[in-house]
């Protein structure tokens, strides 16, 4: 069953582009899982619903978050999906397990305010400086996730009608458009990044984004650039690169965007996760409600 679930993560990859990140944290859940089945003495391929919420119950005296909880869950029922498909299993024993209730915070964003100065705290006068300037420019320029930003290649971009092409979950294509400001920038940027890939040796590099030593940036290496920045521009709790994709959607919705148009950039399958991002702030709701109330228009 070991095999299995390498090779279940190598599908994960291929196949449903999944971010490493993910990756990583599925090969925990199922670790964990096999712990437990190892301890209780249970049968994989025995296995019934009592037993997976058994488990639940088990990470529940962990005191594991809600959030913890619910990825592990859903980490198993991919995994017996996978194993049914493959003809390994006979059912799905975690199909009809409920997933714990999670709280739906309203998602961190930043104020354009912070977003000034976000920019501004960034040095340009390198190519690793203007690297950094672009990764934030395309965050918060198409609200794109972090693993879809690290695997953007030379050939995606069009600077000409400023559109990227991006790859997203289960690999699914979509056109993304991002901004002159933007677009100035990633000219700069591929200016200096040509210079600097023949000084290190790898010209041939296809990934638009590269670190130090001249190959493509990992998304942890992306994480770290842009926490530290986050941490300078708003210094507040909890503000990871994920911040910008709201502060992306925040910003268009705050400016009238149609929340379909938002799905569509974002690259959401369903119309229910967008809605995550319609919190308004308070000066829309001000300015919505002067326009709107019979009793403002006639002042």
């Amino acid at each position: 069953m070991i095999k299995q679930v390498e090779t279940f993560l190598q599908y994960l990859k291929e196949h449903k582009n999944y971010s490493p990140h993910t990756i990583r944290n599925y090969r925990i859940d199922l670790d964990q899982f096999f712990e437990f089945l190892e301890t209780f003495e249970l049968d994989i391929l025995s296995l019934g619903r009592a037993e997976i919420r058994m488990f639940l119950g088990e990470l529940k005296r962990r005191h594991l978050k809600k959030t913890s909880v619910a990825r592990k869950l859903a980490a198993l029922k991919s995994f017996f999906r996978f194993l049914k498909q493959n003809h390994l299993v006979e059912k799905n024993p975690a199909a009809l397990v409920s997933s714990p209730k999670l709280d739906k915070p309203l998602p961190k964003f930043l104020t354009l305010i912070e977003m000034d100065k976000l920019f501004e705290i960034i040095n340009t006068n390198t190519m690793l400086g203007l690297r950094n300037r672009v990764v934030v420019e395309l965050f918060y320029a198409t609200g794109m996730r972090i693993s879809e930003l690290v695997s953007i290649k030379m050939k995606q971009l069009d600077l000409d009608n400023q559109i990227v092409r991006v790859l997203g979950k289960g690999k699914k294509e979509r056109i993304v458009p991002f901004g002159a400001p933007a677009g100035r920038w990633l000219r700069k940027y591929i200016a200096k990044r040509r210079e600097f890939l023949i000084e290190k040796g790898h010209l041939a590099e296809e990934h638009l984004f590269v670190n130090k030593d001249g190959i493509a940036i990992s998304a942890r290496g992306v994480r770290g650039i842009v926490d530290r920045f986050l941490y300078l521009a708003a210094d507040r709790h909890g503000l990871s690169p994920h911040a910008l994709r709201h502060t992306f959607a925040t910003h268009l919705l705050d400016n009238g965007a149609d929340l379909r148009a938002i799905q569509e950039l974002l690259g959401h399958s369903s119309l229910a996760t967008t809605e995550r991002y319609t919190h308004i702030t308070h000066d829309r709701l001000l300015k919505i409600y002067r326009k709107t109330h019979p009793h403002q228009k006639k002042e």
